[in-house]
């Protein structure tokens, strides 16, 4: 039997893995400050189970759109703005992003990414046999992150760069793009004759940054922007995303086309989530209100906690993570097993997201606030008594 190479992946743990399925057989609870998944934090809306089970009944006859279901569009049009046919419902980011590498790249070609980032779209990429190549971003303390747009100008012009991935704001950085990087960024990819797919699903998170900022509907540049119920509603289970497209008349028309047949392909949201969607949109307000409660009350726990005396909790303007950089006396990879094993304590190291300096750990800011706080006695004191 052959099994293509792009599918194949190697299913080795690496040694955190390892150490913490030993720990959960030996029946040692550990405290994971890894954890993004909302629905074991208490954060899912109390409301969206309801309103599907209200538009079940809705979805008894099945009527097909490449688009999704129009009233679904209609209120998304409503609520972000644009035109109902702009929007293309998917079951999750991660299809969206799958179905635009279908769109816009061959195989062998490439799209750019931030470095650090998420490591997502690289094995979608590879699932679509297409490469990724990244374009820099850098922290300068306590400024926050910004974009090298140069080095992205060069990029963007290469033959072979289909897209620009920009995540806003992003993750584990927690940075929108900033009011001076927006043109740039985007003059940058129109030049290169590349779309721009801005993934936005941290969007309404914000934290650090005095206001969110969002490129959709920008119509200088082809633009995919994408969202979810993932995290707008803290609901991943719902399965159901979507992507909005904007840019130059002719480009959208075209790309939409394409698209159409893409998405006509697959069919894959569930009827009744998408029956749904007008209603799970009236909850998002609540929802998102108090996941960012949760989200400002344990950044500002990190901070009370981890932000003096050699550590330092990086600005974060948006999203679900932190970054901490603390007192280096061990390299990033022992220091991890170090936590996992003495204080029973899941963190992920900086090089989880490529970040390039040393010493700084990720930390999940949706943990209740009193499992959040003794996440970071257990960080604090493990640490320091590496020092002593």
């Amino acid at each position: 039997m052959h099994l293509a190479a792009r599918a194949s992946a190697d299913g080795t743990l690496n040694a955190l893995a390892v150490a913490r399925a030993e720990l959960r057989d030996a029946g040692v609870e550990v405290l994971d400050l890894t954890d993004s998944n909302p629905t074991r934090h208490g954060l899912t809306h109390p409301g969206v189970l309801a309103a599907v089970q209200r538009a079940t009944p809705l979805a008894a006859r099945y009527r097909p759109d490449p688009h999704g279901p129009v009233a679904a569009r209609e209120a998304l049009a409503a609520r972000f703005g644009g035109h109902p046919d702009d929007y293309f419902l998917t079951a999750s980011t991660s299809e969206a992003y799958g179905w635009l590498l279908t769109l816009l790249a061959d195989p062998g070609d490439a799209v750019a990414v931030p470095a650090p980032g998420y490591p997502l779209v690289e094995p979608l990429a590879r699932l679509a046999a297409v490469r990724t190549t990244e374009y820099p971003l850098t922290y300068l303390h306590p400024y926050g992150w910004s974009t090298d747009t140069t080095e992205l100008a060069r990029v963007a012009a290469r033959d072979d760069v289909r897209a620009v991935v920009v995540v806003n704001p992003g993750n584990p950085t927690g940075a929108y793009v900033a009011d001076d990087e927006r043109t740039p960024l985007l003059e940058a990819a129109r030049r290169g004759g590349a779309a721009v797919i801005s993934d936005e699903v941290f969007g309404p998170f914000l934290l650090d940054a005095p206001a969110p900022r969002t490129l959709a509907g920008e119509e200088g540049v082809l633009m995919f922007a994408l969202d979810g119920l993932s995290k707008l509603l803290c609901a991943p289970q719902l399965k159901l995303g979507w992507i909005r497209v904007s840019g130059p008349r002719d480009e959208v028309a075209a790309a939409s086309a394409a698209l159409e047949t893409i998405a006509d392909t697959y069919l894959s949201v569930g009827a009744p989530v998408a029956a749904a969607l007008p209603q799970l949109l009236g909850l998002a307000d609540e929802a998102v209100a108090a996941t960012r409660e949760r989200l400002r009350t344990n950044l500002a726990t990190a901070r009370a906690m981890l932000d003096d005396g050699g550590w330092r909790v990086r600005r974060c303007d948006g999203g679900w993570t932190v970054l901490v950089d603390v007192p280096r006396w061990l390299p990033d990879d022992e220091l991890a097993m170090h936590l996992l094993r003495s204080a029973h304590l899941a963190v992920h190291p900086g090089w989880f997201y490529d970040l390039p300096t040393p010493g700084a750990l990720a930390v999940s800011l949706l943990p209740e606030p009193e499992a959040f706080a003794e996440g970071c006695r257990r960080l604090r004191d493990a640490v320091d008594g590496l020092g002593r």
